[in-house]
Parts: C-alpha cells; sequence; structure tokens
C-alpha cells in the first residue's frame, strides 16, 4: 500500500527521487518533519541501509543525516521484503493435485529421490528444492486433523515440490479476532 506525500509520517522510510545518479539516492527513515513550508516542507532524516533498513553510523557513532524536500522524496519498502519467498519447511501445509483430486497435507519431513542417501536438506535446515516432501494428510473440513487408516495410524504421503502449493492456515476472521473453525487459504 503506497503512502500519498501528505501522508508520510516521522519513522517511514522515504528514498530521494531527484539525484544526479541512481546509487547516490540516499534513503532514509523519517526523523523530523521542519514546519518551513506548507506545500514542500523540509523532511529531516536519518540515512539507513537500503537493504536491512539499519541506520548508517559515521566514525564518531553519530549517525548520518540528510535533509530534503518532501516533493523529491517517496515511500519506500525495501524490496527483498516484498518478494519474500516461503519455502517448505517442517510443519507447512501443502496442496498437491493427483489423478484429478487434490491431497491435503502437512510436511513431516524431506526425503531424497536416490534412495539411501541422506537428504541435504536437514544439514541446510531448510528445503533444498529437489528433495521429496514426506507429509502427513489432513482433512480441510473439521480444523485440519490428521486422517487415519484403518490401523488408527496417520495416513502419510510423498509428494514432489514441483507439483505442491504452499498453503495458509486461517485461524482469524476479517475482523482479526481468533476463531474455532481452522481452514486453509488456498
Amino acid at each position: 500500500m503506497k503512502k500519498k506525500k501528505e501522508e508520510l509520517q516521522i519513522g517511514d522510510h522515504v528514498r530521494q527521487t531527484s539525484c544526479t545518479s541512481i546509487k547516490k539516492r540516499k534513503v532514509g527513515e523519517i526523523s523530523s518533519i521542519l514546519s518551513d513550508s506548507k506545500k514542500d516542507p523540509t523532511i529531516e532524516c536519518i540515512e539507513v541501509n537500503e537493504k536491512t533498513l539499519e541506520p548508517i553510523e559515521k566514525s564518531m557513532g553519530q549517525y548520518k543525516k540528510f535533509k530534503s524536500k518532501l516533493s523529491k522524496l517517496k515511500h519506500y519498502i525495501p524490496r527483498s521484503s516484498l518478494f519474500k519467498k516461503r519455502n517448505f519447511a517442517v510443519g507447512e501445509y501443502i496442496s498437491q493435485k493427483v489423478n484429478g483430486r487434490i491431497k491435503y497435507g502437512r510436511i513431516l519431513g524431506y526425503l531424497n529421490q536416490e534412495e539411501g542417501l541422506y537428504p541435504h536438506s536437514y544439514d541446510l535446515g531448510d528445503h533444498n528444492g529437489k528433495d521429496l516432501l514426506e507429509c502427513v494428510q489432513v482433512d480441510t473440513k473439521a480444523g485440519l486433523p490428521r486422517i487415519l487408516d484403518q490401523d488408527n495410524k496417520p495416513k502419510t504421503f510423498i509428494a514432489e515440490p514441483s507439483k505442491c502449493k504452499l498453503l495458509e492456515v486461517i485461524d482469524k476472521d476479517d475482523k482479526g479476532n481468533p476463531t474455532a473453525a481452522i481452514t486453509l487459504k488456498i
């Protein structure tokens, strides 16, 4: 959600729009808004790293600052936080289409595609994009309980990551209040 220039407030992150080169455009966090002009006030910012949004310090431990007019600034959101990629982590919910039917499951672990080899995903602590997913099948109509077989053991299945979608668990209503009905956002 983009803010209008009039809506910029103290604490917002901004980037300079007019500068001779793109690399010299500074990114900052608004620390004060000066009342020198009603239409185009001067904004004082603490300069921050454009990727981590951490303040940049001078040699003596003070923060670097810069001033700019409101018309020369725009709201800034780092690209890395806009396009975060979700991984197949243990405990995440997935869906997989098999023979025209959709299976829903929760990831228990990883399996290597070549038999007898230890999956590299466990070493990384995250899915490496190649290993198969071992999942327990869940029922989406009754609050996501595990589906049991005839022996009262949870049904498991192996899923290929390329044929799966990550799902988000919805446990809040439209107003943000917790609900008893738990479903998956598909």
